[in-house]
């Protein structure tokens, strides 16, 4: 007789809550922002873990949930099937939905709530995941007789917890499908209730579990994110709760970017991370700054649901962050930046990609069966679309004000950026430049769609070397976002100028060899590059 496959539950079935949503949107608790994914990228893969044999695995969402395609897609690349609850159903009475659907009732059941990851979950039967502390969020404490549990007692945020106890961290797991079901059942629906009926029939134990991140609260969400990035970043930065330490052994690099923020005038420090100090460690250079509990662009841009007026608020303080800059003059002429930032590094490094990879950049191109200039004419065209003023003088410039790079706090409706660059060029770094730079590098996210090529959220299909399809799947507010932003107008420069378009479609072609460890996002470059060239083309 063939063995039932376990089954695993990611309970995702109910919207966050409200100050969630005033971060990020309506979105189930799984489909938050961490990193370059969402939170069932971690989820999914620690409950495969769990097991060596075959399980089932389903998420929970809401009915009313609009599902963006390309989740559709990658979860069903990651063999997840959905099971829609109506948006109020509570907890246990979802739970039982979802198994009564998929007749588990001959399985193993193990469930994991949406709100949670969990570095490794027990493969166990029959255990309840702990923690030896909790928080104000925190809702069930688990009695027991050495590992044995006796008990879930549900607590208020309010009320006095009987902190002997070890809490509950939304990981279970169940021995049985048809004794859970009747065990909620019985408990009306109730899923404390139901598990405390499941251990009268069956015995459970609890194991404890070091690296559990909480995202279902504001507070909980920013802590628990702080904590994955520090487990992810290895050595190059050091996050505490208050402090955010950069550490590289380019010695120069990270005192260009200390000093970019020690000498920014006093107008722009609100939009700026806070300097704490900085230094050198053994053969590297390091500098601290204040750990800000705030969203990037780049997260709320490829994975929330948040609406026009929070992105008009956004913009808002981009363009002030803008302005503000350039009414601070440097003592060059811009064109001195210019040349450099924008001029000869992009063939030099056309050529450098062409020697690493073998690819021609003198062969013409194809994208969406249209014949497209090669990369290198590419690059001299819109390279002689680039204006230069004798006139002008250089302003402040941050250098690498794309999304990622920018945080937003939604509680003073203002941008605070990390990470300049400011004009780094062989012995010379400066906070000074060309603001275009900026400009281009915020149209490299808005029209440019970079964060989505570094999430891997783009289709790309290859008919030969040099004949390229890309196509995006991005949501309705993208095509206005890239609306607005043509509408702004910085020291007399509009967004919308076609050299602006020109700098960002080269910045494009720059980056080609600094991702040599990823062809499959090269070619997605080169793609890009020929998407955005056809929009501009006629008007060379």
């Amino acid at each position: 007789m063939n063995k039932v496959p376990s089954v695993g539950l990611i309970t995702s079935g109910a919207f966050v809550n409200q100050e969630l949503i005033a971060e990020f949107g309506l979105l189930p608790p799984s489909f938050l922002p961490l990193g370059v994914g969402r939170l069932y990228d971690m989820q999914i893969d620690s409950l495969r873990e769990t097991s060596s044999e075959a399980m089932l695995l389903y998420m929970l969402i809401p009915e009313s949930f609009e599902l963006p395609k390309y989740d559709d897609q990658r979860l069903k690349e990651k063999k997840v099937s959905l099971i829609r609850v109506p948006d109020d159903m509570p907890l246990g009475e979802a739970i039982v939905y979802a198994i009564n659907i998929v007749k588990a009732y001959n399985s193993s059941i193990r469930i994991l709530h949406g709100d949670t990851v969990i570095d490794q979950l027990p493969s166990q039967l029959d255990v309840i995941a702990c923690h030896v502390e909790g928080d104000d969020y925190s809702w069930a404490a688990i009695k027991h007789k050495n590992s044995y549990i006796i008990c879930l007692e549900t607590f208020e945020a309010t009320s006095n917890k009987n902190t002997e106890y070890p809490v509950a961290c939304g990981y279970f797991s169940f021995s049985s499908g048809a004794e859970l079901v009747y065990a909620i059942s019985q408990a009306r629906g109730h899923f404390i209730k139901g598990i405390n009926n499941y251990l009268q029939r069956r015995t459970m134990k609890l194991v404890e579990v070091s690296g559990w991140y909480d995202f279902g609260h504001i507070q909980t969400y920013f802590r628990s994110r702080r904590l994955v990035t520090t487990a992810r970043a290895f050595n190059s930065l050091q996050i505490t709760h208050n402090t955010v330490r950069k550490l590289s052994a380019d010695i120069f690099k990270m005192n260009a970017e200390a000093e970019w923020f020690e000498n920014v005038p006093a107008a722009l420090q609100p939009y700026t991370a806070r300097l704490l100090e900085k230094g050198q460690q053994e053969k590297s250079a390091f500098y601290t700054t204040e750990y800000q509990y705030a969203p990037n662009l780049s997260e709320l841009y490829v994975f929330s649901t948040i609406g026009r007026v929070t992105w008009e608020k956004i913009l808002s303080s981009c363009n002030e962050f803008l302005e503000i800059c350039t009414l601070t003059s440097g003592l060059k002429l811009r064109d001195n930046y210019t040349r450099q930032l924008i001029g000869g590094k992009t063939i030099e490094r056309l050529k450098r990609f062409e020697r690493e990879t073998g690819f021609d950049i003198n062969h013409e191109l194809v994208y969406k069966d249209r014949k497209m200039p090669s990369l290198l004419k590419i690059s001299r065209d819109l390279e002689k679309i680039i204006s230069f003023d004798s006139s002008a003088m250089s302003t402040i410039m941050h250098g690498d004000f794309c999304f990622s790079n920018i945080l937003y706090n939604s509680r003073n409706n203002r941008i605070s950026v990390i990470d300049p660059r400011g004009y780094v060029f062989k012995e010379t770094r400066e906070i000074y430049g060309d603001f275009r730079y900026d400009m281009a590098k915020f149209l490299h996210s808005v029209d440019g769609l970079y964060d989505f090529i570094l999430a891997g959220r783009y289709n790309l299909k290859q008919y030969g070397i040099y004949d390229f399809n890309l196509d995006f799947d991005a949501s309705p507010h993208h095509q206005w976002l890239k609306s607005a932003f043509s509408e702004m107008i910085i020291a007399g420069t509009s967004a919308s100028d076609i050299e602006i378009r020109a700098i960002t479609i080269l910045l494009f072609i720059s980056m080609l060899p600094l991702h040599s460890d990823r062809p499959d996002r090269q070619k997605a470059f080169i793609g890009n590059v020929l998407r955005l060239y056809s929009d501009i083309e006629r008007k060379l």
